[in-house]
């Protein structure tokens, strides 16, 4: 074997094969060391025995070759839309996540969000809701991230489902690198060395993989409860929901010195869409990719209007008119947006304003327009804004995609597709 078939096979270390070794291994070291950061935190207020169950109920299946398998055939993919579910547990974990932690209220021995769809947030699990003190502690870490993430990896697991090459028992293989990915999260990068303009990445950042794994573990922590409406032959029916809302597992490898590091994720909902999907009740929303690179800190306000937009152009979809109008007010607080009294006219209101400006500018929002004349010369004219009445439109596109899904021969071909694809599996 002469020394060139020796480099192919990595027998003969060069010095860019040192770097990338200590490189691999710093990285290996640090995902094994998130995973536990990650898991300490959240448990760091439950009881021995509830910590070990949820440890166990969030590792399960670790370190299985036929699943590390699975990701071999993920192929990272971002189109301009994409379908995520929109069912009424969606949207409560969504409002839950991002409101005031003043509107959780105390219970017996548990504390709970009622959504405005009435279903109710709470954490632990069905047989063992969190005490309110370790309930506390995971409610303060919920925010527009966590949100985010479910859409993301929800949207995800709706695309790949019934890929047999990168799903399993009714889970999908995730990337963490890809959750990332989608967010728009750019990867840290350094100077080869003094005088040159060549970079090296040194990938995602620790506190970037960190919040990943933090709201993976809040989401399934996360359980929904209460009544929901379905359409049975026709006819509307009420079932009750209790329950996880998503599930996850966390598949992991061996490093060559002994160390357990994240491959990725099996993501999955909870038990509650069977119950829909069992009498072919669907509820997905189209959403614009570009709000999932909407900076949770500098577009907050932009990205949770964006959250709720999409979920009420779901609904108005259903009878194909989008050009409803829609109190300020009202949208503010199904945006889950708290109105600042104290610097209304000053900052609020042109900070509302420049996000809805921001959305049409994105794309997100087809047109924005207030349909009231609100006198701005007068001394208090900030009731008058809040009961302005706002026309708020789709793009163009996604109106389009709306009338696509919502035609009867479609639909008649996906309910086809649909029971073809149950009776097969």
């Amino acid at each position: 074997m002469d020394k060139h078939q020796q480099q192919e096979l990595n027998l003969v270390p060069t010095e860019d094969t040192d770097a990338f070794i200590t490189e691999e291994i710093e990285s290996d070291s640090e995902l094994s060391t998130l995973l536990d950061q990650t898991l300490a935190g959240i448990t760091d207020y439950m009881t021995e025995e509830e910590a070990t169950e949820y440890i166990a109920r969030i590792l399960d299946g670790v370190e299985i070759e036929s699943e590390n398998t699975l990701f071999e055939n993920v192929t990272p993919y971002i189109p301009e839309n994409i379908k995520v579910t929109n069912y009424r547990p969606d949207q409560a974990v969504r409002e839950a996540s991002l409101a005031q932690k003043s509107m959780w209220r105390p219970g017996d021995g548990e504390i709970s969000y009622l959504a405005s769809n009435t279903l109710e947030v709470y954490l632990g699990t069905p047989e063992r809701p969190l005490e309110i003190p370790q309930a506390l502690k995971q409610i303060r870490q919920l925010s527009e991230s966590t949100v985010l993430t479910a859409r993301i990896v929800l949207g995800l697991w709706n695309i790949r489902r019934h890929n047999d090459r990168v799903s399993k028992n009714g889970s999908v293989a995730i990337l963490l690198e890809e959750i990332l990915q989608w967010q728009g999260v750019q990867k840290h990068s350094r100077v080869a060395h003094p005088g040159t303009n060549k970079r090296y990445t040194d990938g995602y950042r620790t506190e970037q993989k960190q919040r990943v794994l933090q709201d993976l573990a809040l989401l399934a922590s996360c359980n929904v409860r209460g009544n929901c409406t379905i359409t049975v032959k026709g006819k509307l029916v009420s079932i009750q929901v209790d329950g996880t809302y998503m599930r996850y597992s966390v598949v992991s490898r061996k490093t060559l010195l002994n160390e357990r590091i994240i491959v990725g994720f099996l993501v999955s909902p909870g038990d509650w869409i069977s119950t829909y999907e069992q009498h072919q009740n669907y509820y997905l929303a189209e959403v614009d990719t570009q709000i999932f690179k909407l900076n949770p800190q500098n577009d907050r306000y932009a990205l949770r209007m964006a959250l709720y937009l999409t979920e009420r152009w779901r609904e108005q979809a259903k009878q194909g008119d989008f050009s409803t109008p829609l109190m300020m007010s009202e949208l503010l607080a199904a945006s889950m947006i708290e109105v600042d009294e104290r610097h209304m006219t000053s900052r609020f209101v042109p900070r509302i304003e420049a996000s809805l400006e921001k959305l049409e500018t994105m794309g997100i929002i087809g047109k924005q327009q207030c349909l009231t004349d609100v006198d701005r010369n007068q001394t208090r004219w900030s009731k008058d804004w809040l009961a302005s009445r706002w026309e708020i439109l789709p793009p163009l596109k996604l109106i389009q995609e709306y009338q696509a899904m919502n035609n009867p021969l479609r639909k008649r071909l996906r309910h086809k597709t649909r029971t073809r694809e149950r009776e097969q599996s």
